[in-house]
């Protein structure tokens, strides 16, 4: 398996004979060149999860791309060629699975109205599992390998993100939701989560995929 992050919650996971981009939005970089993609995954509709202009624009010009999103994103854009996704729904791309989870994203404030969020938990046969949560701390799945963990956002503080590793317990965790973060703050929530939680903190940062080679054994 590999992974390269794109910036803020943006993902290209390679596993399984596949390749799926999760959470193309506006803070991120680089993904909209890349080819060979079996499907592009959306979690919810902020535009930091996914990008106004260039999606669409995107799924216009390739229209065999197929697309998933949570539903609250075809309520905001026009995305060709996308389907909605909803908690329990499995997706099937080669050999890699998707597991769609969860259902709010997580409160920001009562005055502001809490939109849909989907977690996506990625598995393939024989290679390491992986849950991006999206937007929400609230889904906990186990025997997790690599656990995508959001280092900033104005919805959780960082006791919910310690505990939310704490409940996961998996072998890797690596950041994302850090497009606001400069990297004095990004070293402070690192160091908090690489204190206070079990497994190995991976910053992986820029688009140099990192190669995950260790599975949970069951």
């Amino acid at each position: 398996m590999q992974i390269t992050h794109f910036g803020h919650s943006c993902l290209l996971i390679q596993a399984g004979g596949a390749r799926i981009l999760i959470d193309p939005g506006c803070y991120s970089q680089g993904w909209a060149g890349l080819d060979d993609l079996d499907a592009i995954l959306v979690t919810h509709r902020h535009r930091d999860h996914v990008d106004p202009v260039l999606l669409p624009a995107r799924l216009t010009a390739q229209p065999e791309l197929a697309a998933h999103v949570e539903p609250g994103v075809l309520e905001e854009l026009i995305l060709p060629t996308s389907t909605a996704m909803v908690p329990g729904d499995r997706l099937q791309f080669g050999q890699l699975s998707v597991d769609v989870v969860g259902g709010a994203h997580a409160l920001i404030h009562p005055d502001i109205p809490q939109v849909g969020n989907v977690g996506l938990l990625v598995r393939a046969p024989g290679e390491p599992s992986v849950f991006h949560p999206g937007d929400a701390l609230d889904v906990t799945p186990q025997s997790v390998d690599v656990l995508c963990v959001p280092m900033y956002a104005p919805w959780a503080k960082v006791s919910q993100t310690i505990d939310f590793v704490r409940a996961v317990t998996p072998r890797y965790t690596i950041p994302i939701h850090d497009g606001l973060l400069n990297d004095d703050g990004f070293e402070l929530i690192a160091g908090h989560l690489i204190e206070r939680t079990s497994g190995r903190f991976v910053p992986v940062r820029d688009q140099r995929p990192w190669t995950v080679t260790t599975a949970v054994t069951l």
